[in-house]
């Protein structure tokens, strides 16, 4: 018994050792692959890692989620709170550490095309006559940057760091104590950059730029255009966020938060006061855009929930109820789409008239929330037009919704005239 217990103990024991001996050469390689990996970064030219750290960054998450994140981080910084899944220390880290590294390399690349020293300058130049082909081409295409920067994307880099440093566009320092102007800025210069390193993605690294054209799909995106995403549930059935969006207030209320925010986005002498209600309405709207595109392009009827409340048999009844005495009237929206208030949506709501609103949309918010700034030196359409675009969404979208339970009405009690 003695002899096999002193057995049993000599073989735990080499075992024991030759685990130790494994790890301690594990660890050695570990180490050695630290130090190479380190070396060979170390050795890289300022282009190299430059290119690198953009084939990292979006190959570590799509484009989507890096713009969803900094829209998350402007939130964050204006009405401190944050969405859930950058509420957990690792995410927020790890978003940061990107941010950091590609804005340090970048200001890099910035000192060093003053002396011309950047060799792969040539790769992501392009002609203008060929941005109409090569917007045909990518998911994505900027909304932020000048012909001269999407023809030569290195010149965002010299622009964006020309009076500061890479210290300036740190997402930790920029929340400091600043005010909304300086964050804004921090807000605008990183979508800038990020616009910029997609463009030097599509043409020196992916070449997606020089592919051969085929026929897009145009639902393929919306997610980059809008960052501000409806939730799987929303996809499946967008009338949920259009009843959602409805819960929230009636569209008359919605008209004068519209008018308000309108107002002050045109003044440069005054801001609004409360952040936090300005970023519910704005992404309120921008949910409710999408919410329309995915009915148009998809031609989605509305199937109303039966049994909404006791005294309802379906949301646009309980709507319906909620407007007595007050009726409803279409102020901006034809005749035509007022009996046809889909093709609204099919018609209207395309992939591009989203991104125009979605940028114009965050003019609006940003020049609302700023003193000394207004969005009279937009584009018309940014002004007035998108004004009555915004109310003509709203219509069409409530007389989805609405009309169905006019069924069960007489034209003499029905609130919509």
């Amino acid at each position: 018994m003695l002899i096999r217990w002193s057995k049993f103990v000599l073989k735990i024991l080499k075992q024991k050792n030759t685990f130790v001996r494994q790890c301690k050469v594990l660890n050695s390689r570990q180490i050695t692959s630290t130090i190479m990996e380190t070396t060979t970064n170390d050795r890289k030219t300022n282009d190299e890692m430059l290119l690198h750290l953009i084939q990292d960054f979006f190959d570590c998450r799509k484009l989507n989620e890096h713009l969803f994140f900094l829209d998350n981080w402007l939130e964050t910084a204006l009405a401190k709170r944050s969405h859930r899944k950058y509420r957990k220390l690792a995410n927020l880290s790890f978003f940061t550490t990107k941010f950091s590294n590609l804005i340090q390399s970048c200001y890099e690349i910035s000192i060093a095309a003053t002396s011309g020293a950047v060799y792969f300058k040539e790769s992501v130049k392009i002609s203008a006559n060929y941005l109409i082909e090569e917007q045909k081409l990518l998911l994505f295409y900027p909304s932020l940057l000048r012909v001269q920067e999407i023809c030569n994307p290195l010149l965002v880099f010299q622009n964006i760091f020309k009076l500061r440093n890479f210290d300036f566009y740190s997402l930790s320092a920029a929340t400091k104590g600043q005010d909304s102007k300086v964050i804004f800025k921090v807000y605008n210069g990183l979508k800038k950059l990020i616009e910029a390193c997609w463009l030097i993605h599509e043409r020196s690294i992916s070449k997606n730029s020089f592919q051969q054209l085929n026929t897009p799909n145009p639902n393929c995106n919306f997610a980059l255009s809008c960052p501000l995403l409806l939730s799987d549930e929303f996809v499946s059935n967008p009338y949920l966020m259009v009843e959602e969006f409805f819960s929230y207030a009636s569209i008359d209320e919605y008209r004068e938060d519209l008018g308000q925010w309108f107002s002050f986005a045109l003044n440069d002498q005054e801001s609004y006061e409360n952040a936090t209600d300005l970023l519910f309405i704005h992404n309120q709207f921008l949910q409710l855009i999408q919410a329309a595109y995915l009915i148009g392009i998809f031609q989605i009827s509305y199937l109303p929930k039966k049994g909404y409340t006791a005294k309802h048999e379906t949301f646009g009844h309980w709507i319906l109820a909620s407007m007595e005495g007050t009726g409803y009237n279409a102020q901006y929206l034809s005749p035509h789409f007022q009996e046809n208030p889909i093709e609204y949506c099919i018609e209207k709501i395309t992939i591009n008239e989203v991104i125009k609103l979605r940028y114009g949309l965050k003019e609006w918010l940003e020049a609302a929330l700023s003193k000394n700034r207004s969005i009279t030196h937009l584009a018309p359409y940014y002004i007035f037009n998108q004004f009555k675009e915004l109310q003509k969404i709203m219509e069409a979208l409530f007389l989805l919704i609405a009309k169905p339970a006019l069924i069960d009405r007489s034209p003499a009690t029905s609130p919509i005239n």
